[in-house]
């Protein structure tokens, strides 16, 4: 039976998210989620059992806010629907940055639990990402070319973008195009300039 929410359980996911994005799952410290919370151990046992499925439970509150949303989209595979999916890919991506480099990271190091996880479910909205790009290749209004070129080309102009100011700060890059980091990042995360993003790629897929 699935336990009830409590501001308990609540406290620890906020301050295990935190530690999560700074120091990665591998170096993820119980002891130091539960003294952040101020919540005894026995307690984290009590609704987590163990460190893997606290981490689950925070990657699963955070990756199924944004699937839930991102499934709606899945009525019509039309260019304009392919847009909205990007969009909100986007979006995503910016808005879980931090934790997406942590992870990416984690995974290249062979941390089972979030290799684990990204097998079995973030996959889910590529799933629903290659029907409509199926869709739209069916109906000409993308260029045919095979999935895997297309995907990766979507990849790197929708998502990866995304991450290239956190990787400059991340290398102790101060400036770039003679502007300081914290004035690109601002440029580039706005919702506009996301959208512009989304509209150059599809520009550059459109059949």
């Amino acid at each position: 039976m699935t336990r009830k929410s409590t501001n308990t359980d609540d406290k620890l996911l906020e301050h295990g998210y935190k530690l999560l994005i700074k120091n990665g799952a591998s170096k993820l410290s119980i002891r130091d989620v539960c003294n952040a919370a101020e919540v005894n151990l026995g307690m984290f046992n009590y609704y987590f059992g163990s460190k893997n499925k606290f981490i689950e439970q925070i990657l699963t509150n955070i990756y199924e806010d944004f699937f839930s949303n991102f499934q709606l989209l899945e009525t019509e595979s039309t260019l304009g629907t392919l847009e909205l999916q990007l969009t909100l890919m986007a979006k995503f991506a910016r808005d879980n940055r931090h934790l997406i480099l942590i992870l990416l990271n984690d995974i290249l190091n062979g941390e089972k639990i979030v290799q684990d996880f990204a097998k079995r479910k973030m996959r889910k909205h590529f799933i629903v990402l290659v029907k409509t790009l199926k869709s739209c290749q069916k109906s000409g209004e993308i260029i045919n070319i095979p999935l895997p070129l297309l995907i990766t080309h979507i990849a790197g102009s929708i998502g990866l973008s995304t991450l290239i100011p956190e990787v400059l700060s991340n290398m102790k890059v101060n400036a770039i195009f003679k502007l300081g980091i914290s004035a690109v990042t601002k440029t580039l995360m706005t919702d506009k300039a996301i959208e512009q993003r989304v509209k150059i790629t599809l520009q550059g897929i459109k059949g």
